[in-house]
């Protein structure tokens, strides 16, 4: 997985890039909802990652 070269900055910018398309795709009149729920899984996967390495650098 390409997140474990990432900084934690790098995590922080992506995530909010994908909550960035996520509101775009939102306001489509033709929402694809498939890509919707495809991009709320990456930004999971994003925010778990950040939530993981903070935690690892605090101990």
């Amino acid at each position: 997985m390409e997140i474990s070269n990432t900084t934690i900055e790098d995590l922080r910018v992506e995530h909010a890039h994908l909550d960035s398309l996520i509101r775009e795709e939102e306001c489509h009149i033709w929402k694809n909802l498939i890509r919707i729920e495809e991009l709320k899984r990456e930004k999971l996967r994003k925010k778990d990652e950040l939530l993981r390495r903070t935690l690892q650098e605090t101990h």
